[in-house]
C-alpha cells in the first residue's frame, strides 16, 4: 500500500483528514460496478505523527468479481533529527478475488529526508517487516511468515498551488531468499478545482516474483476520483 501519497508533510498540521468515493456504473452490452472508499485520518503534536488509512474497493462485470478487498494501516512517526524519523507500522488486508484470505504486517525502520523544499519533498525509507499471509491453494489455505526488507523512494512535487505530482516505489524482498521480491510503484496526479475538491488521476503497478496461486506476477490500474479534504 502506498502510505505516502496521503500523507502531509506540514509540520504545521495537527489533525487532517480526507474522505474519497469514487462510484462508477455503466450499462451496455455488459454491466460494470466500481465502488471505491477511501479515509485517512492524521494527527500530529511534536515530534509526534499518528496515521490511519481504512480503504476498500469493490469492482464487478456481469454479477462476476473482478475486485473485493479492504486494508486497514496504522503508523506512528517520531522525528529523531530535521531529516530523520523512526516509523513504525501494522497493516491488515484482505483480498478475496486475488486469493488472499488474509495477510497482516508489523514493521519498523527509518525514514530519511533527502531533500526539502517549500514546494517540492523527496525521501528515502529503510525498514524491516514481518508478514503473516493465508492465502487459497490447491487443496486448501497456505500459511506463509516471512521476514522482509523494505525499501522505498518517494517524492511530491507542487507544481503550483493547484496541481501536484506525487510517486512513491516500493522494494521488498525476503531477507532468507532475495529472489522473492515484490517491486509496487504508484504516480498520482492530482488537480484542485474548487475549494477543498481535488481531482485525483493515479496510475499502479506491481510485480511479485512469487505470487498467489493463479494470480499473474504483474497487475497495474488506473483510477480517476474526486477527493474532500478536510
Amino acid at each position: 500500500m502506498n502510505i505516502e501519497s496521503v500523507r502531509n508533510h506540514s509540520d504545521s498540521s495537527r489533525f487532517l483528514g480526507s474522505v474519497k468515493l469514487d462510484f462508477d456504473l455503466t450499462k451496455n452490452v455488459n454491466t460494470f460496478f466500481n465502488l471505491t472508499n477511501e479515509v485517512t485520518l492524521q494527527y500530529a503534536t511534536g515530534k509526534n505523527l499518528f496515521l490511519f488509512l481504512n480503504t476498500f474497493v469493490f469492482t464487478e462485470a456481469n454479477n462476476e468479481k473482478f475486485t473485493d478487498k479492504s486494508v486497514q494501516h496504522l503508523r506512528y512517526n517520531y522525528r529523531l533529527k530535521p531529516r530523520l524519523t523512526f516509523e513504525v507500522f501494522t497493516q491488515l488486508q484482505k483480498d478475496k478475488v486475488s486469493f488472499i484470505n488474509f495477510r497482516a504486517l508489523v514493521g519498523l525502520g527509518t525514514r530519511f529526508q533527502l531533500f526539502h523544499s517549500e514546494k517540492n519533498k523527496f525521501f528515502l525509507g529503510t525498514l524491516i517487516m514481518y508478514e503473516h499471509e493465508n492465502s487459497v491453494g490447491n487443496s486448501g489455505d497456505v500459511i506463509d511468515k516471512a521476514t522482509r526488507g523494505n525499501i522505498y523512494f518517494s517524492f511530491n512535487l507542487n507544481l503550483n498551488k493547484k496541481i501536484a505530482i506525487s510517486s512513491t516505489t516500493y522494494y521488498q524482498s525476503k531477507l532468507n531468499l532475495f529472489s522473492d521480491y515484490r517491486i509496487s510503484s504508484e504516480t498520482s496526479f492530482s488537480f484542485s478545482f474548487f475549494k477543498k475538491l481535488t481531482l485525483v488521476t493515479s496510475f499502479s503497478y506491481q510485480l511479485d516474483k512469487f505470487p498467489v496461486l493463479g494470480i499473474p506476477n504483474s497487475q497495474y490500474k488506473l483510477e480517476n476520483g474526486i477527493q474532500y479534504t478536510f
